[in-house]
């Protein structure tokens, strides 16, 4: 398998293994093997040269996000971990780039330049700007439903790198800890430097601002149920 092609392989067959575990009930295998995967998204964004990485970036986020689901009931800190890995994954995939003004630019304008999801089944998925919006809107609520107990939460789990800033972490095994290090400690350039409750607030708000938009230009879309909201 050519290059770093070989990476979005291993990281999908990982995600495939994991969901058979969760299917048989053995959460502790599936975690493990969606920890895999995320792995194999990460080094292939990390090295790929290729121009357009908005799929794998979607992907990640998805598993991502999976994982944290996951990992809630059991284990916050991973939880909070793969949430902030999920979302920086997703707002790198995000063609709006944080940007809810940007959403009807992009939901138009999308539909001229035709992406194609990584998928654990079919490879023909058209992945469309508004799954990519409701995927950065989804890592929003997520995060924000694991926020709010700041003195448990362990600083390799606190949001303290703002998404995009620093120098590059090279291509070797230590830049690969590096960046995985600044990914499960990801926080959007909008929250950067707040508490955890008003970082749970801000992204709150910001989810439902997109959801709002995306109802409003794209009616037809459906980005599937939002998760229940606790107290707060």
């Amino acid at each position: 398998m050519p290059g770093v092609e070989r990476f979005v392989q291993s990281a999908l067959r990982f995600w495939e293994q994991g969901r058979r575990y969760e299917d048989e009930g053995r959460p502790l295998l599936a975690a493990r093997s969606y920890t895999r995967g995320l792995g194999g998204f990460l080094s292939y964004v990390k090295l790929s040269r290729t121009g357009q990485l908005a799929p794998a970036y979607y992907a990640f986020g998805a598993l991502g996000r999976e994982t944290a689901r996951l990992c809630a009931p059991r284990n916050r800190h991973s939880a909070l971990q793969n949430a902030r890995m999920a979302l920086a994954a997703s707002h790198y995939a995000d063609p709006t780039c944080g940007q809810v003004a940007s959403v009807e630019r992009e939901v138009h304008d999308g539909r001229d330049r035709t992406l194609y999801a990584l998928t654990l089944g079919h490879h023909d998925q058209v992945l469309t700007p508004e799954m990519r919006i409701a995927g950065a809107a989804d890592a929003r609520d997520l995060l924000a439903s694991l926020l709010g107990d700041e003195a448990a939460t362990r600083p390799s789990a606190m949001g303290v790198w703002p998404i995009g800033s620093g120098d590059g972490t090279g291509r070797g095994r230590f830049g690969y800890w590096q960046d995985k290090k600044r990914y499960m400690q990801a926080v959007l350039p909008s929250c950067a430097g707040l508490g955890e409750l008003r970082e749970r607030r801000c992204l709150r708000e910001e989810a439902d601002a997109y959801f709002a938009e995306l109802r409003r230009v794209a009616p037809h879309y459906d980005p599937g149920p939002r998760p229940e909201r606790g107290i707060g």
